[in-house]
């Protein structure tokens, strides 16, 4: 009968309180969770050659897509300090003719080229697994004919030919004399000389990075005359809509002397990236070279659009402002407003909340750009320390009953940032004590509980 006592006690103590049972997800959790997810990116690129393309696929991988091992004590070549390892290998195969369903019959299907990219990643850190915003990058490329193509790349991770993700694209490969629209390539770092052009792919798909300056390469039909090109980028309304606003962000006339002709194209992994150099010839395919203001961009999405000389739409392309590291409350314009409870009042509040998500937004950006410290730059400093410190509430005082920023010990950190000192007593028969120091006040906390409740008992300034 003991026992039974025992097991019963247990059970109880496994079983969620009522509150923590109850407790739902708030919006910004719910933001969390769909934010939290890995990122792989994939840009395809097509260079007019003599006879058809240089086509190739670049891949960029973040850490924590990757499934890492521990580095065992009988591994050879490892290098030092290194503690995970994650072996990869990325597969490329290229079938003729275009996929019209997700089910492919391998039977009607010619493969014309296939290659793998092998890679053993090691990091010194279980954090480093985990990163955002670390990566692998590659690149596959081969020559192709003019016509219809399919491709897949296949990840094959962590030693398993069991594990393994896929992306199928559809390619059109068009004769370079017959084509008549524009391509976009997104670079950073171009220069060029009289004799070759260098530069690096940004190779975040269809992103480009918020508050960086970026170059673009545009791909322009074969033509003998000295025509003029129109680069115009708008930024896009917000929510799903397709519509732009009315006035460009950005205008650029290209003229003769930012067109160039090249040909003998190279794509490689670099350190520092996926390279891109061409050499210039009086033949070969055209390309106007643009570099772009970004970080005077909103964080945003825009369409880059380019015309002719009749204001003739031959090209486009959509791309996002991509904030790696973006506080998870500025992903959603209401929970961004609802945050601001913490340092506003309850009449300003209800003023940012009121209206359509486009009037949320223009007031919500009056408000900080009104208190940015540095007015000439897009960035705001001041807002990204609010809305980090919030993050690192929520990462660091949750409890199963709380999220972390509705705690006093979340919003103390809001509101005056990380304590010059911090100590922790253990008086005796009396709660846990923490006692965090500031230049201008003190704060004392109380535990009220085993699980990391502190509840503030004492301010002194």
């Amino acid at each position: 009968m003991k026992h039974l006592y025992i097991v019963i006690f247990i059970s109880i103590l496994l079983i969620p309180t009522v509150t923590e049972a109850q407790r739902q997800a708030t919006p910004y959790e719910a933001l969390l969770q769909r934010s939290d997810q890995p990122n792989s990116y994939i840009t395809d690129v097509l260079l007019p050659t003599e006879n058809g393309a240089t086509a190739g696929a670049l891949f960029r991988l973040d850490y924590d897509l990757i499934p890492f091992l521990r580095v065992r004590p009988d591994m050879e070549g490892t290098p030092e300090g290194a503690k995970y390892f994650a072996p990869i290998q990325m597969g490329i195969e290229i079938f003729e003719g275009r996929v019209r369903s997700s089910r492919r019959n391998s039977s009607n299907s010619t493969s014309v080229f296939r290659d793998s990219y092998l890679d053993t990643i090691y990091v010194s850190s279980f954090e480093q697994t985990r990163s955002r915003l670390q990566h692998v990058q590659g690149v596959l490329s081969t020559e192709l004919e003019p016509g219809s193509y399919n491709y897949e790349l296949q990840l094959t991770r962590a030693q398993s030919t069991q594990e393994r993700s896929s992306t199928r694209r559809n390619i059109q490969i068009p004769a370079y004399d017959t084509l008549s629209s524009a391509g976009v390539m997104l670079l950073s770092d171009v220069s060029s000389n009289e004799n070759r052009v260098t530069g690096t792919f940004l190779n975040y798909g269809e992103n480009v990075l918020y508050g960086s300056d970026y170059d673009m390469m545009i791909l322009l039909p074969k033509s003998e005359a000295d025509d003029e090109y129109k680069v115009e980028i708008y930024r896009m309304k917000s929510g799903r809509s397709d519509e732009m606003v009315s006035d460009p962000t950005f205008e650029y006339t290209l003229t003769s002397d930012d067109i160039i002709s090249g040909t003998n194209y190279q794509m490689q992994r670099e350190s520092d990236g996926v390279t891109f150099a061409m050499d210039i010839t009086t033949g070969g395919g055209r390309f106007g070279i643009v570099s772009v203001p970004n970080t005077g961009f909103e964080n945003a999405r825009y369409r880059i659009q380019i015309l002719d000389s009749d204001d003739e739409i031959i090209g486009s392309k959509t791309v996002n402002s991509r904030w790696l590291d973006m506080p998870v409350s500025l992903l959603n314009i209401d929970v961004a407003i609802d945050m601001m409870r913490f340092i506003v009042s309850e009449s300003e509040l209800d003023r940012l909340d009121d209206g359509s998500s486009a009037a949320k937004e223009r007031k919500f950006r009056e408000y900080w750009e009104q208190r940015d410290p540095t007015p000439d730059t897009e960035f705001n400093e001041l807002m990204t320390e609010f809305y980090g410190r919030i993050d690192y509430a929520y990462r660091n005082y949750t409890t199963p009953q709380m999220p972390g920023f509705e705690l006093d010990q979340g919003q103390a950190y809001i509101l005056y940032g990380q304590p010059d000192n911090i100590e922790r007593r253990l008086p005796t028969n009396q709660p846990t004590q923490e006692i965090w120091e500031y230049p201008n006040r003190t704060l004392v906390f109380e535990a009220t509980s085993g699980f990391g409740d502190f509840e503030l008992v004492s301010e002194r300034q």
